[in-house]
């Protein structure tokens, strides 16, 4: 109920109590003025008592500023929770599964732009600044554990969607979680730059690549490469191998984490499973152990610059060894279907990079068969 007096100063002040308990108060010029602003309040009250439990559980701070604001809220005794970002991805890390690494940094980058902002604030447009934002930045280069520097590098429509995919993976899990109905990301849309197979071996590089690593001071420098080029497995793949996940007897390993979420079973070649054997031993330890801690994986990095190095093979990142083994399979003969098999892709699209390897190659086979034909002896048997 509010009450409206005139002030010795001629001012108007209206009151606003509820069953006795003051609420607000404000002070006009005018005492039309005073009950203008006391009528709109009286009617946030009624409406805001009004509400049922599952109303109140489903407002919005949006909703929350049109009825008066928290404060109001609280004065009538009525204590509204919003769930921060900052609370909501604490959360969902906890019960990440730790597949991808790179989920650390890039939800730091999501809880320095919103922090203790409520999640139902958070909209698609807010997202999309950020996104915008984002991309116009460059490319950060991993200098040391925690720590990165910037490059000259422009960030790829790529790198955007990963950061994205971070974001609607976190509001996915509040939507199973019952925080909130929708997903705000699903309204941003980018366009993906088309993968292509930037860089693989030729067959001199692999052999002064993995000559350089046989004379490394880490003595597995060599058998890391060679399972990446002969198995395809994915560096992450490689470092967290445990003897028990090796089947020598059907040459297979056994990922239980992978990058996609989906364990698989990884054949293993001949030369990489009798480099393999000389390392053999019996337990549980990881089969590329830091001498530190048998519980870590090593960090090879300055062993494997340095056989680059040695090798003169220049822009090649460890991943591309990913990409040198599709390449091979694709280059002799294996279909796409069954490369993306044995690489662990959701779907042949990923695959899809290499196609055009797997039609050059033909047509690579079909002049030099069809050339001994016409220009060569034909085999009239």
């Amino acid at each position: 109920m509010a009450t409206i007096r005139k002030l010795s100063n001629g001012k108007y002040r209206a009151d606003i109590r509820k069953n006795y308990t003051f609420i607000q108060a404000k002070t006009f010029l005018s005492k039309k003025q005073a009950e203008q602003w006391a009528s709109e309040i009286d009617a946030n009250i009624e409406a805001i008592l009004a509400l049922s439990p599952s109303r109140l559980k489903n407002l919005t701070p949006e909703l929350v500023n049109e009825m008066g604001g928290l404060d109001l809220f609280q004065k009538l005794g009525i204590e509204l929770e919003f769930l921060t970002f900052e609370d909501l991805a604490n959360e969902y890390m906890k019960q990440w599964s730790k597949k991808d690494p790179n989920q650390i940094p890039r939800t730091a980058y999501w809880l320095n732009v919103f922090g203790k902002q409520p999640i139902k604030a958070i909209s698609t447009d807010d997202i999309r600044k950020a996104l915008d934002h984002y991309a116009q930045g460059k490319c950060l280069k991993g200098d040391g554990i925690g720590k990165s520097r910037a490059t000259n590098k422009p960030r790829s429509s790529n790198t955007v969607l990963r950061l994205k995919a971070v974001l609607s993976s976190i509001f996915k899990y509040a939507i199973r979680r019952g925080y909130l109905k929708e997903n705000p990301v699903e309204g941003v849309f980018i366009d993906a730059t088309p993968n292509h197979v930037e860089r693989f071996l030729d067959d001199n590089e692999r052999k002064a690549l993995l000559s350089a690593c046989q004379e490394s001071t880490w003595d597995r420098l060599y058998l890391v490469v060679l399972m990446a080029i002969t198995t395809g497995m994915r560096k992450s793949e490689l470092i967290n191998l445990r003897w028990t996940d090796i089947n020598f007897d059907k040459r297979l390993a056994r990922l239980a984490t992978t990058k996609n979420g989906s364990p698989r079973i990884n054949p293993i070649p001949a030369p990489a499973l009798d480099e393999l054997k000389k390392f053999r031993q019996v337990g549980n330890g990881l089969i590329f152990p830091s001498p530190n801690d048998a519980e870590k994986p090593f960090d090879f990095r300055v062993q494997w610059t340095r056989a680059l190095q040695r090798a003169h093979v220049k822009h090649f990142r460890f991943h591309d060894l990913r990409h040198t083994a599709a390449s091979y399979l694709v280059m002799n003969g294996a279909s796409l279907h069954e490369t993306a098999e044995i690489l662990g892709h959701k779907s042949t699209q990923t695959t899809k990079r290499y196609a055009h390897l797997s039609t050059d190659h033909k047509s690579a086979l079909s002049e030099r068969v069809m050339d001994k034909v016409f220009n060569g002896t034909i085999n009239r048997t």
